[in-house]
């Protein structure tokens, strides 16, 4: 399950992994301001929001039109790791013809 950072309400972010009212209230306040995020580590400018709280709720928030993985339940401390296995895989299904 994961939560569109960018239309979620702050009811419905508090309930996200690491979000309590207030931090919920401030992302929606940034996004606001800034009209929307980009991707997930954008979300560490939002007051409250340090590394402990990054790592408890960025698996559980998605972005479209953003990162590719930004869109999957991946945690961002994954990335390195997972877009290495998609460019296997790519090569891999190119030699393939897939």
């Amino acid at each position: 399950v994961g939560v569109n950072l960018n239309t979620a309400s702050p009811s419905l972010l508090q309930h996200v992994a690491g979000l309590n009212k207030t931090t919920a209230a401030a992302i929606v306040k940034h996004r606001s301001i800034k009209s929307r995020f980009n991707t997930r580590s954008e979300l560490k400018e939002v007051r409250g929001v340090g590394e402990k709280v990054f790592r408890q709720c960025a698996g559980f928030l998605r972005i479209h039109n953003g990162h590719l993985l930004d869109k999957t339940p991946v945690h961002p401390e994954s990335y390195g790791p997972t877009e290495k296995l998609i460019r296997i895989l790519d090569a891999e299904g190119s030699r393939q013809g897939i």
